[in-house]
């Protein structure tokens, strides 16, 4: 396959980053409404959140339903269902008459929302060449950065003007306007696709080179959503500080992950897919042992070693992160769909069970060190999955 020209990357790209976004924003920009909602419809709070848990699991659940649909039905006409029911169910959770309704919707929504995160990458991945598959998922990963932090604050000064129902009212709007636009560029299907060719799960799980590849960018994943769960707790029972710290440390991440995700396509490059991957391995294990022999020598973790230890994960993470995952997709197209779905499902799981494996520490004045360990073993995981880098084929052989 060879390179599309850089404008035919960029109008493969920017879209599937927007509908990315769309698709976050349903749980980011909803957060904050959460209190509303329970004043709202006079519920508890444990109602009030089944709104976010219930999401979640049509989010996940959904991953191996859009994987299958992708073959059958196609990029193209997946996003359009997919950015259709978004809105319909945008607008259902606006209008609904009471809890049942909502939850029901909210399930749903996590439904819609699924489509994006297996079709965009599998796209990039089927679309564009090597040289450009890093910068296209790189592309998406900074937009997926940038929503859980801008999100909330864009959701928390809609609440100054509307209520919780006119959250779910903009989300309707933003999927019908980034619909033509996504639809306009999505192929009817991917390139290369061979439907006699043996796309079913055994194929995949007899791929050993994604088996590691995916097994590594899952573990580094599951390690980043665990921090991320815990660093409240952590900030509050540990070091004693209040919400503000943890806006600055998802200040900072966010920051370090843009940076290095602007300079990882140009890494990948000149030091190669393996060494880029390694590089950042690297780096969040050092950065992770670090911070868990300060917690060990002083007790609990200064706020600045914290922040320094999320810098160097986030900044690394972007390095990586774009690498592996284009690399663990390289197979033939009719695989690609259920290889992302499985990923991106296998990531998610990942990240459950790490936050519910530190949980029980998390409550205690020395949470430091429990965090830390439980993300150290995940990180040094990840790490020996690709320390020896598997064969990857090349884009043209991926596709054939």
């Amino acid at each position: 396959m060879h390179s599309p020209p850089a404008s035919a990357s960029i109008r493969t790209i920017l879209p599937l980053a927007f509908v990315t976004g769309v698709s976050m924003a349903a749980m980011d920009l909803y957060l904050p409404a959460v209190p509303s909602l329970q004043a709202g419809m006079g519920i508890s709070v444990s109602l009030a959140q089944a709104t976010v848990a219930v999401y979640l699991a049509g989010l996940a659940g959904a991953q191996l339903l859009w994987g299958e649909l992708l073959n059958r039905l196609g990029p193209r006409r997946c996003m359009e269902v997919g950015l259709a029911l978004l809105a319909l169910t945008s607008l259902g959770c606006a209008l609904a008459p009471n809890i049942e309704v909502l939850l029901m919707m909210r399930l749903l929504q996590g439904v819609a929302a699924a489509a994006a995160t297996v079709v965009a990458p599998t796209v990039v991945r089927a679309t564009l060449g090597d040289a450009d598959v890093v910068r296209g998922i790189a592309a998406i990963s900074m937009v997926e950065a940038i929503v859980p932090a801008a999100g909330p604050v864009l959701g928390a000064l809609m609440l100054r003007v509307v209520d919780w129902r006119g959250t779910f009212w903009a989300l309707a709007g933003l999927s019908l306007l980034v619909l033509p636009w996504v639809v306009k560029i999505a192929p009817r299907k991917l390139p290369g696709l061979n439907l006699a060719h043996d796309a079913g799960y055994r194929g995949i799980f007899g791929n050993r080179s994604y088996l590691r590849l995916a097994g590594s960018h899952a573990l580094c994943i599951g390690a980043l959503l665990t921090f991320l769960a815990s660093a409240p707790q952590l900030l509050q029972h540990t070091l004693g500080l209040g919400t503000s710290a943890f806006a600055l440390l998802q200040v900072l991440g966010v920051g370090s992950f843009m940076l290095g995700a602007s300079q990882s396509g140009r890494l990948a490059r000149r030091l190669g897919h393996a060494r880029v991957v390694r590089l950042g391995s690297n780096v969040q294990v050092v950065a992770c042992v670090l911070a868990l022999g300060v917690t060990l020598a002083c007790g609990q973790p200064p706020y600045a070693v914290v922040a320094a230890y999320w810098m160097c994960f986030c900044g690394a993470l972007a390095i990586r992160g774009p690498a592996t995952f284009g690399d663990a997709l390289a197979m033939p197209a009719a695989q690609m769909g259920r290889a992302t779905a499985l990923l991106v499902l296998a990531l998610l799981a990942a990240g459950s069970v790490g936050t519910q494996v530190v949980a029980p520490f998390m409550g205690q004045a020395d949470s430091a060190v429990p965090l830390f360990l439980g993300v150290l073993l995940m990180l040094l995981a990840s790490a020996a999955l690709v320390w020896r880098y598997p064969a990857v084929p090349r884009a043209g052989a991926a596709v054939a």
